[in-house]
């Protein structure tokens, strides 16, 4: 029966070597600093691109002001539908588009839809959030619904930070007027991740109700995920004809802010499978600071969210357990504001800024630095930096603050601390670039990636298998070795 396992195992590896694809990930992040995007404000420049990607990953920090009322208080999704209802405009204009022309209805509340399970059986309906309150709650998270039901008015329910799906667990949770239920629980160990799992077998996209639109062909990119925590804020859109090929979507939240745990900083960690290549997307907002000794901090950071990010298991189509853990994953993009400064001082920088030099400008960044000495992101890969500093910029202003003598602003060093890294193989950048826009005092920085996907079905395994056992009772003494006297 061992033998058996492993050759079946061997087979599924060959087969989907042979069946291997290619998909173009575009994966952004942007700390728009605290700033509601205006409905006029143009996305074009940033998300245009040619061709288009099949998978956008879009990471933002400071989608809301990180003040008290944000961190301790009921949070602000607001700004993240505004965020929702531009991306879902600019992706559906793209340059050969059915949608060019289509204007969606306002955006509620981001929402998740779970299809049924590969039984065809409706195990939703056991579903159950549990929370964990900080203070109060932290984060409003995803809302629930199923191409089944009927589209309903935007659902006032808030979640914390911390969202559980589990499934089976206790028929009490389920609440009928909440789709699939919610409960308002304490967490038993606060050193937990907060994890979300959105579907356990099979999961279909994530749609707003104006996503109806999908139904005529309007809507050439549909969402999949999207999860905000305080400031933190990550989203995933995918081409429409790929949707279904989407499956095991899970959430995981690490919170790194005040005594921390809060979720001012932090991580946001979205698990997914496209056919049979497992993705994990991480978008962060590390540290800050540029004082001595405040790299370590952030440092700390990447360890405790690669430590404490946890996905539940799920058993998938060739009867192995989906990762629980970031490195786990076949492909890994994290992306974010890290926080990492240049350390030397204002003048120095600025000069070197003026003259281009950006090879001695890297040999001072913290995180090239630290990466160097293997204290931190040991064995990801940065593509080459050709662009300038993204951070800090003047209000509205293609200067840096403290350019302007008269200006009351404290004067920051210039610094990369907006990156994009990625680990394992399997995947290729194209590009690695930042954009213009003047709206925040961050550059937003973008990627595109060329990830390798491996697809297999059932039957090939089964085809394949036939053929070597065949092979096998033929030559039983042969297979495996090699033919001595």
């Amino acid at each position: 029966m061992h033998h058996q396992e492993k050759q079946i195992r061997e087979i599924k590896q060959m087969v989907l070597r042979q069946n291997a694809k290619r998909k173009r990930i575009f994966a952004a992040t942007w700390n728009v600093a605290g700033k509601s995007p205006p409905c006029y404000l143009s996305l074009e420049d940033w998300l245009h691109t040619s061709p288009p990607a099949d998978i956008y990953v879009l990471g933002f920090q400071e989608i809301v002001p990180l003040n008290a009322g944000n961190v301790l208080g009921t949070e602000d999704n607001g700004p993240a539908r505004k965020w929702l209802a531009l991306i879902r405009r600019t992706l559906n204009s793209l340059p050969g588009t059915n949608g060019g022309c289509h204007t969606p209805s306002p955006l509620p509340n981001p929402i998740v839809e779970l299809d049924a399970d590969f039984e065809g059986s409706m195990r939703q309906k056991a579903t159950s959030f549990f929370q964990r309150r900080s203070f109060q709650s932290l984060s409003r998270s995803m809302r629930i619904d199923n191409d089944m039901l009927m589209p309903q008015a935007c659902l006032d329910r808030r979640l914390s930070v911390c969202d559980r799906v589990m499934f089976g667990h206790r028929t009490s949770d389920y609440d009928p007027n909440y789709r699939w239920g919610s409960s308002d629980e304490e967490n038993g160990t606060g050193d937990s991740p907060i994890t979300a799992q959105y579907s356990p077998m099979s999961y279909g996209g994530c749609f707003s109700t104006e996503d109806s639109d999908r139904h005529t062909g309007h809507s050439r990119y549909c969402l999949v995920a999207s999860k905000q925590m305080v400031g933190v804020f990550l989203t995933v859109w995918v081409k429409s004809d790929i949707r279904d090929d989407v499956h095991n979507m899970k959430v995981s939240c690490v919170g790194r802010g005040l005594m921390g745990y809060l979720g001012n900083k932090g991580s946001i960690s979205i698990s997914m499978s496209l056919h049979q290549t497992s993705f994990c997307f991480i978008c962060s907002h590390l540290t800050s600071g540029q004082k001595d000794g405040d790299e370590l901090r952030r440092n700390s950071d990447v360890m405790e969210i690669l430590r404490k990010t946890r996905f539940p298991p799920v058993l998938d189509i060739g009867g192995e357990y989906s990762p629980q853990t970031i490195l786990e994953h076949d492909r890994i993009i994290w992306l974010g504001d890290l926080n990492y400064r240049i350390a030397i001082s204002y003048r120095a920088a600025k000069a070197l800024v003026e003259m281009h030099d950006w090879k001695t400008l890297l040999e001072n960044d913290q995180l090239c630095i630290e990466q160097r000495q293997g204290r931190v992101f040991e064995g990801w890969n940065e593509g080459k930096i050709y662009f300038p500093p993204t951070y800090k910029y003047s209000n509205n202003s293609d200067r840096y603050a403290g350019d302007d003598r008269h200006s009351k602003q404290k004067r920051r060093t210039p610094a990369w601390c907006d990156r994009i890294l990625w680990y394992g193989r399997g995947l290729h950048q194209l590009s690695y670039v930042r954009g213009e826009s003047r709206f925040s005092d961050h550059r937003p920085v973008y990627s595109m990636f060329l990830a390798e996907v491996e697809s297999v079905s059932c039957n090939q395994i089964k085809k394949s298998s036939s053929s070597r056992i065949e092979v096998e009772e033929l030559f039983p003494h042969s297979h495996g070795r090699q033919y001595s006297e």
